[in-house]
C-alpha cells in the first residue's frame, strides 16, 4: 500500500486529513483573526498576474 507521506504513522495522517478538511471545503478565510488576512487589492491598483503567469 503506497502512502502519501513518510513523515506520520498512517493513523496521524488519518487524523490530519480529517481536521484540514473544514479549511479545505470551506468558502471563506481560515484565520480566527481578521486581522492577519490579506487585504483586497484597492481600485486604483495595478492589475498585476498571479504568481508564476507570464505576460
Amino acid at each position: 500500500m503506497r502512502r502519501e507521506s513518510d513523515q506520520h504513522a498512517p493513523r496521524a495522517d488519518d487524523e490530519m486529513k480529517a481536521e484540514l478538511q473544514g479549511m479545505l471545503k470551506g468558502n471563506g478565510p481560515t484565520r480566527a483573526d481578521e486581522y492577519l488576512d490579506t487585504e483586497p487589492p484597492a481600485d486604483d491598483d495595478p492589475a498585476v498576474p498571479p504568481f508564476g503567469e507570464q505576460r
